[in-house]
C-alpha cells in the first residue's frame, strides 16, 4: 500500500511537471502571436512621423476674371458689365492624401461659390458662380524634414452653374465639363508656435497648418454653346490643414 501511494505521488509530480511545461509552451505561443503596435511619435520630424494615409481640408479665395464672358441677356461683354473686377470665388476642398517617399498624391472634391454685382452698364447686374469638381494634386512635401515649403501642381475637372440677373430678366445655366490647372506652394506655419503645433498633433491629429499660395488658369468647356470660361493666369491664397 505504501509503495502504491508513493507511485501515485510520483505520477502526480510527473503530470504536474508536464502540465506546467504545456502551459508554458502555450503561453509562449500566445506571446508570439501578440501584435505590437507602434504609436506615432508626435515629437519626431514630419518626415519620420507621417503615416501612409492622410487628409487635407482647404479654404481658398481666388479672383475669377471671366474676361471672355458674354451676357446671354443682352450680349454685353464682361468688361462692359463689370470692368476688370474679378468674381470673388471662395472654395472649400477636402482631399484624401497618399504619402510616399517622393511626396504625396491627393484626390478630393472642390466646391466654390462667388457673386459679383455692378451697375456700370446703366442697370444693376449680378453674376453668380457655383463651381463643383474633382481634383488631383502632387505635393513635394518630403524635401525637408519639416515641410516648411512644399511646392505642388494639380488639376481640377469641374462644372459651373452661372446665374445672371438684371432688373428685368434673369438666366441660369450649367456648363459642361471644364478644367483648370494649378501650380502653388504650401508654407508651413507650425514653426511660429512649435509647442502649440505639437499639442494639436497629439490631441487632434493635425499634422500641419499651411498658407496656400497658387496661380491657376481656366480653360474652355467641352461645349461650344457654353459661356467662354477661358481665363488668363489668376492668383489665389488660402489656408490648408493636413490631418
Amino acid at each position: 500500500m505504501k509503495l502504491h501511494q508513493s507511485l501515485k505521488s510520483k505520477v502526480c509530480i510527473v503530470l504536474l511537471a508536464l502540465t506546467c511545461s504545456v502551459s508554458q509552451a502555450q503561453a509562449e505561443e500566445v506571446l508570439e502571436l501578440v501584435e505590437v503596435q507602434h504609436y506615432q511619435d508626435n515629437l519626431a520630424p514630419y518626415k519620420e512621423r507621417r503615416e501612409d494615409h492622410g487628409a487635407y481640408i482647404g479654404l481658398d479665395y481666388e479672383g475669377l476674371d471671366l474676361k471672355n464672358f458674354i451676357s446671354t441677356l443682352d450680349g454685353k461683354s464682361y468688361g462692359e458689365l463689370f470692368g476688370t473686377s474679378p468674381i470673388p470665388l471662395v472654395h472649400l476642398s477636402v482631399d484624401y492624401k497618399y504619402n510616399f517617399i517622393l511626396g504625396s498624391l491627393s484626390l478630393g472634391v472642390d466646391l466654390g461659390k462667388g457673386t459679383l454685382s455692378d451697375n456700370r452698364s446703366g442697370a444693376d447686374r449680378t453674376l453668380g458662380i457655383t463651381k463643383y469638381g474633382v481634383g488631383v494634386k502632387y505635393t513635394a512635401d518630403m524635401i525637408l524634414d519639416e515641410p516648411y515649403l512644399a511646392p505642388y501642381v494639380g488639376v481640377v475637372v469641374w462644372q459651373m452653374s452661372l446665374d445672371e440677373k438684371s432688373p428685368t430678366n434673369s438666366f441660369s445655366a450649367t456648363t459642361q465639363m471644364g478644367f483648370n490647372y494649378t501650380v502653388g506652394v504650401l508654407l508651413q506655419l507650425d514653426w511660429i508656435d512649435y509647442e502649440t503645433a505639437k499639442n494639436t498633433t497629439f490631441n487632434w491629429g493635425l499634422e500641419n497648418t499651411f498658407i496656400d499660395l497658387y496661380a491657376t488658369q481656366y480653360a474652355k468647356t467641352s461645349a461650344v454653346d457654353d459661356p467662354n470660361t477661358e481665363t488668363d493666369l489668376l492668383y489665389g491664397a488660402g489656408l490648408r490643414l493636413e490631418f
